[in-house]
């Protein structure tokens, strides 16, 4: 059955051509196919038209590296967009099959339609969100035209490994950088801990998204009470992290060094980061005995003076006690 396609420019080729087939197709019943997901790109066309400007102001999380702030999802989309345009969906196996110069062309365009500086942070973060997205968009490809035996076979283990996933959050599109962007504290504009960001992010209403993800909340808050007593005193942000990471991993038998329950845009801990982290750990509860010692030393001269004066006292009761005597013998 012949399936009618829309007129475009380079429709001919590549992957514009079956997605605009796609958005087209008839099926056997004669109903219009419907087309995956919406049209992107146009909020951020309208938000330039309304600023008068060619360029949108974006900024990533300090903490989560993700896009935060009200042009956070127009961004995506605009990065979407450009990787549409640039990127090959048929005939590539991997991301790193793509040519760099490709890589640099899309960077180059986010950048004249973003207020960006041209950096390698820069590059690498917009690159990341477009390795993502093109992973989505290829598994899509691969479902409805694909018929390679090694893409098949790779789209099925993405899919049984999605199905393996035991916790599940509850934030839909939105990002755990934007989640926590938008929970910052209003004064001082400090955000959420890696255990707090977990509750927002897997509860709703109060309500858990699973038993899993419950399970790794109550084990971590367990264990950073359980630090806290020893160490008497709270426990930094990184201290928490350790903590989140090693019980998220413990409970699921995790193995990957991925840090969990910050997103995809987040990076793991390089080998001299960890050590870092181990050093000032350490330090900090080397701080925390000797103060202690400290403490418990002083305890222990304020006792020695009160039994000193208590013996003093006791000596001065035995002698008036016995000049009473002798004086009542005499």
């Amino acid at each position: 059955m012949a399936i009618p396609c829309s007129p475009q420019p380079r429709a001919t080729t590549g992957w514009y051509f079956l997605f605009s087939c796609m958005m087209w197709a008839v099926e056997a019943g004669g109903q219009k196919k419907k087309g995956r997901g919406v049209l992107k790109g146009f909020k951020a066309s309208k938000k330039r038209l309304a600023n008068g400007s060619t360029k949108l102001n974006i900024a990533f999380s300090e903490t989560l590296g993700g896009t935060v702030g009200m042009n956070y999802r127009s961004f995506k989309d605009d990065v979407v967009v450009i990787m549409k345009r640039k990127l090959p969906l048929i005939g590539v196996r991997w991301w790193s099959d793509i040519h760099p110069t490709i890589h640099r062309l899309i960077v180059a365009d986010i950048i004249d339609r973003w207020d960006l500086e041209n950096t390698p942070n820069t590059e690498e973060k917009v690159l990341k969100i477009a390795k993502e997205r093109y992973r989505e968009e290829w598994e899509w490809m691969i479902q409805y035209f694909g018929k390679d035996s090694k893409f098949q076979e790779r789209s099925q283990k993405n899919t049984d490994n999605h199905k393996k996933q035991k916790t599940k959050h509850r934030i839909g599109s939105k990002s755990y950088s934007q989640v926590s962007f938008e929970k910052r504290n209003p004064e001082t504009g400090e955000e959420t801990d890696c255990i707090t960001l977990w509750e927002l992010t897997h509860t709703k209403n109060g309500i858990w998204s699973n038993i899993e993800s419950q399970d790794v909340y109550d084990k971590a808050c367990v264990e950073v009470k359980n630090k806290e007593t020893e160490t008497q005193g709270p426990l930094s942000d990184e201290q928490r992290h350790n903590i989140f990471q090693t019980t998220y991993k413990g409970t699921l038998q995790c193995k990957s060094s991925q840090p969990r329950g910050y997103g995809y845009m987040a990076k793991p801990s390089t080998g001299s980061e960890r050590i870092r982290i181990q050093i000032e750990e350490q330090a900090r509860a080397t701080v925390a005995f000797q103060q202690r010692n400290s403490e418990l030393s002083h305890q222990v001269n304020d006792l020695q003076d009160q039994l000193q004066a208590e013996r003093v006292n006791t000596q001065e009761i035995i002698n008036l006690e016995h000049a009473e005597r002798e004086q009542l013998e005499g």
